[in-house]
């Protein structure tokens, strides 16, 4: 059919997929909702079993049960961002896909949103409800209160503009990486998580080896690169570069989910 987008049939096409993959979504998203329980419980195992709470002097009952699961919510965000569009690239659910009645910009903007922002923002949400939940059981101070104080020590007390700025310029960032897996989901025939790892190893290699060499001839570089980074001009050019290879990750996806065929 001819590629005319339009809002409405957009939202028949959200619902009937919704519908469809629901079942799958169940499972990711309970997953890890059981993952991220167990791993409070293991690291707190013996306050609760013995009683007492965690305080600053316990440290790792709080610390190392979020590190483990902001490591676990960035594998399946990037391997479900890998999965975007698998379906199109098997027969028979090549042949199911194609044959939906919508334009390719719709089934692309649909699968863009559900993998780039819904399942992220899902997973984001459940790893902040349980962080609440172990934090009123146990008695230590939720994340969003510490992001909050820090917030009200580091940055309104210091540069409100300027450490906004950074953060803003590493959201950014962080989803011009993810964009970069979307366009490797639709690149890649197979086994497309494990090629865009390879792909973004290959393509990272000469700024691995700029930094050794100038780390390696002029140690204090490092420094003097980690303040520029921190720095007004340095976040405005993380901020940039991220716009810009968002924008350009998107538009290789688009071009080529748009010429996919079925394949025989």
């Amino acid at each position: 059919m001819k590629d005319t987008f339009s809002w409405k049939r957009f939202g028949l096409l959200a619902r009937a997929e919704l519908a469809g993959e629901r079942r799958s979504l169940l499972l990711k998203l309970g997953g890890f909702v059981v993952f991220c329980m167990v791993i409070y419980m293991l690291w707190n195992i013996k306050v609760i079993f013995a009683g007492g709470t965690v305080d600053a002097g316990g440290g790792v009952g709080y610390v190392l049960p979020r590190f483990f699961v902001a490591m676990a919510m960035g594998f399946i965000v990037y391997f479900n961002l890998s999965g975007s569009f698998k379906r199109y690239f098997s027969k028979g659910g090549a042949s199911s896909a194609f044959m939906l009645p919508a334009a390719k910009s719709e089934k692309f903007l649909y699968a863009s949103l559900l993998n780039l922002i819904a399942v992220p923002v899902m997973l984001i949400v459940i790893a902040l409800l349980n962080d609440a939940l172990w934090a009123k059981l146990l008695g230590f101070d939720n994340i969003c209160s510490v992001m909050g104080e820090w917030w009200s020590r580091s940055i309104v007390r210091v540069n409100e503009p300027m450490t906004g700025l950074f953060l803003t310029a590493n959201i950014v960032s962080t989803f011009s990486g993810m964009a970069f897996f979307l366009a490797g989901a639709v690149v890649f025939r197979r086994h497309q998580f494990l090629l865009t790892l390879l792909a973004n190893f290959v393509l990272s290699i000469p700024v691995f080896v700029y930094m050794q060499v100038s780390v390696t001839t002029n140690p204090e570089s490092a420094i003097h690169l980690l303040f520029w980074m921190a720095g007004r001009t340095g976040s405005w050019v993380i901020l940039g570069a991220g716009v810009v290879f968002t924008l350009i990750w998107m538009y290789i996806a688009w071009r080529r989910f748009s010429t996919l065929q079925i394949t025989r």
